[in-house]
């Protein structure tokens, strides 16, 4: 039979096998591809929302460190002295700063920290906690203390104060503050279990300037 005449009668057996294998491996590939793209899509997307968490929760550690006010704390007893409510580690921080108005508004003692993570070794949670001053209830007993978690998941928090010394005044970096007046910076960095692709640039806050006689509770 002659070619003309074969392919008047269409394609033989040979090259429909032919066909179908290579439509079924274009096929896998572009399947694959697509799946790909999908993963790359939401790691992407993780990242991205991942990123914009971090953003936002430095934003608000920013703009609470920066309105710290040098309350004191009247401690009553003939040899007791007024302590600042500012109390400084190197993994967590106590401090006075007005409240944002959806959490409650008004002055609050607040607390940065990382809670105790569930296993030994694992990473624990970025945890902001407070409670408003000079409020009672009418049973006469102060508010309870609010807890949220900002971060999930970190592995180390170092925070660093900036000012002088006790016992010269000279000036430097300090894994702890525990004077009578609030530091010239305060500086936040946040470390992630290895592989978290999260960032954390360093956060570095001036607190408000204490020019003013400290306000006594």
């Amino acid at each position: 039979m002659s070619p003309k005449h074969r392919r008047a009668h269409g394609f033989t057996l040979l090259e429909l096998l032919v066909a179908i294998t290579l439509l079924g491996v274009l096929m896998a590939a572009l399947f694959g591809a697509l799946r790909l793209g999908a993963r790359v899509w939401e790691s992407s997307d993780a990242k991205l929302d991942a990123g914009a968490r971090v953003h936002v929760v430095q934003d608000f550690l920013r703009r609470q460190l920066s309105q710290t006010m040098p309350f004191v704390e009247a401690i009553e007893g003939p040899r007791a002295s007024d302590g600042l409510l500012f109390i400084g580690e190197q993994d967590r921080l106590r401090f006075v700063s007005l409240l944002p108005e959806h959490l409650g508004a008004g002055a609050s003692l607040m607390e940065l920290g990382l809670s105790k993570p569930a296993q030994l070794g694992a990473p624990g949670n970025l945890v902001f906690r407070w409670r408003p001053l000079g409020q009672t209830s009418e049973a006469g007993t102060t508010p309870p203390t609010e807890e949220r978690i900002l971060i999930e998941g970190v592995e180390r928090l170092e925070i660093a104060y900036f000012g002088g010394s006790l016992v010269d005044q000279e000036l430097g970096w300090w894994r702890q503050w525990q004077q009578q007046s609030l530091p010239t910076l305060i500086r936040l960095r946040v470390d992630f279990a290895e592989g978290d692709g999260r960032p954390w640039p360093e956060l570095l806050v001036a607190p408000m300037v204490d020019v003013a006689p400290p306000s006594q509770l």
